[in-house]
Parts: structure tokens; sequence; C-alpha cells
């Protein structure tokens, strides 16, 4: 499972070009023999040489990878310390299933040849990403994904705390020292926009509902759905963790949009506080800062500038909001 401050799912734009999913793209990657060996052991019938490129994020990347009886994807870290959290995650779908739910089938761990997990392995998943045009069809996925988090939900702390993850409370363990650390380093205006969303974020915070386990990284490529729109899969808990519900909330808003969070929150049948979706609008306001902190204690250069840019065209987007409120 991963700690406080990894994983994170962010996907934000400035001057409507630039998705940061794209940050972490990596196209002239490709299999390390270690993985095909350790692949081949496990599923001689998968074909590692026309394996593709399916997905990326700050610690894994996914392939999909053709076999005669159905494809595979793989899950490989892209840092040592990322197996971590490919183990935490296969811990996690074992615990969930049986528990309604949707998750790949047959996941299992790949080893090397010392024994050691090297990766992680699930049948590719064949579905249409949960996106949903018009008000039937939107209203149908907020009600399929309101069942979704709440039944995951409703499992409470003890499945991602047997499993390895450390309950915790954004504000206070990740935004809070996040913010000291990150803000000196923006331009006076987005620092003083990032301090008041944070200030907004430490009040809202005081009336937090139980910690539950979390998925915290939906969007739509994450939710598969049947043609029908029923929800097939829910993939990658990466970013899975024991947490503040609204983190979810954050989530929708960000990768769908807010009048969708609200539907989806009318329907969720988790408790809700007074200050719940504030802290959604706070941690999606925030999240890019996250990749920041990243960026920066990785020593990774060319990611600060882009996300110092994203920030101020949130910050800048706030101010003319509120002048025209004023105005």
């Amino acid at each position: 499972m991963p700690r406080p401050g990894k994983g994170c799912g962010w996907c934000g734009q400035f001057d409507g070009s630039t998705n940061m999913d794209d940050v972490t793209k990596s196209p002239t990657e490709t299999l390390a023999p270690e993985d095909v060996a350790a692949l081949r052991a496990a599923v001689p019938s998968a074909d590692a040489a026309r394996a593709t490129l399916a997905g990326q994020g700050w610690d894994v990347l996914a392939w999909r990878v053709p076999a005669p009886d159905g494809d595979w994807l793989l899950r490989v870290p892209r840092l040592p310390e990322a197996i971590l959290t490919i183990e935490g995650q296969h811990r996690l779908t074992e615990a969930l299933r049986g528990k309604g739910v949707p998750l790949p089938r047959e996941p299992r761990l790949l080893r090397g040849r010392g024994g050691e997990v090297v990766a992680g392995l699930y049948r590719f998943v064949d579905g249409r990403e949960a996106r949903a045009r018009g008000r039937a069809a939107r209203r149908q996925l907020a009600a399929a994904i309101a069942e979704l988090v709440s039944t995951l939900h409703a499992l409470g702390p003890s499945v991602g705390i047997a499993c390895g993850a450390v309950p915790y409370v954004p504000w206070e363990d990740l935004f809070k020292p996040m913010i000291e650390r990150c803000a000196p380093l923006l331009s006076p205006t987005t620092e003083a926009w990032v301090r008041e969303v944070g200030s907004r974020l430490a009040r809202a915070s005081r009336t937090l509902p139980p910690l539950t386990l979390v998925h915290a990284d939906l969007k739509p490529a994450h939710v598969l759905l049947h043609e029908g729109g029923e929800i097939l899969a829910l993939l990658d808990f990466e970013s899975a963790r024991v947490s503040d519900p609204a983190l979810e909330f954050s989530r929708l808003i960000q990768n769908w949009d807010e009048a969708f969070a609200s539907m989806v929150l009318r329907l969720y049948r988790g408790p809700v506080d007074e200050g719940f979706m504030v802290r959604a609008r706070c941690y999606c306001a925030l999240d890019p800062l996250e990749g920041l902190d990243i960026s920066i204690r990785r020593g990774w250069p060319e990611w600060p500038p882009i996300v110092r840019r994203i920030l101020a065209a949130r910050a800048g987007a706030a101010t003319r909001q509120r002048q025209r409120r004023e105005g």
C-alpha cells in the first residue's frame, strides 16, 4: 500500500492542452529481460514480444500482453521501492474478492529467479471507460459509482489496515506539511492562493467522518463498464488508503465534474459531515501540489515548472471567479 503522498492521481490542465497524465509517459521504455523471463515462467502462452504500453503512473508501468486464451495486464515497477506498492495492491485485491467490489480476474505476483516479486499480473479487462453523455447516461453512471464507493467504504478501515495501509488524515498528515515544504517555491500570488485553500481545508477537516478504505484514484480509465453501463471492474488500487471518504469525491470532481460528483453524493450511503464537499474541492484544487512535492523529492527537474504553471493557472482562475462575484 502506498504511503501518504505517494501514488497521486492528479491530471490537472493548463491552457486547455496539457494533461498531467502525459507527464509520466515513457514511450521509449520496454519490458526488462527479468520481467519477460518471469512472465514466461508464469504464463508460457503470453507473448511478451508483442506487449504494448497500456498505462503509466508515477511508480508503475502497465503493459498489455497478448495470449491465445485472453490478454493479460502486466504491472512493473518504475522504481525499486514501487514493488511494495504492487505487493500491497495484490494483497488488497485478494482481500476484496467476494465483498461486492468488481475486480479483474486471476491476479498474481510474478517472481524472479531468487523468489523475489518483480511484477504484478491480472487478466486484461476489456471494457469501456466510464464516460457518459446525456442526462440519462450520467444518472445511470452516477448511480453505479455511488453503489461502488458505498460498498467499498462500508467495508471500513480494517481491510486496508490488514493489507498494510496506515490510516491518515489528509490535512494533518499530507497537505499541511506539503504546503509548508512547497508553497515557498511558488510565485507570491500562487503561494497566497495555496495557503488560502489550505486554510479552508484545515477548517473543513474539523468535522471528519470515520476514516475508511478509499480507492483514492477514481477516473474513467479505472472504472470500466459493460456495454449496458454496469461496472465491469474497478482497476488500479495503487493509491488506495485508509482516509477521508471525501478523497473519493475529489477525484469525481477532477475527472468528471462537480455536478456529477454531487449526483453521486446524493446516492452515497456513507456518512457525510458538513465539511465533506468543501474538503473534496480543496483536495482537488491542491492535488497538483503533490506532484510538485514528488518530483522535487525524486529529483525530476523537468516537471516542477509544468506543475507551477498549473497551480498558477488555478490561482488565476480563482482570482477571476472571486472578482466576478464581488463585481
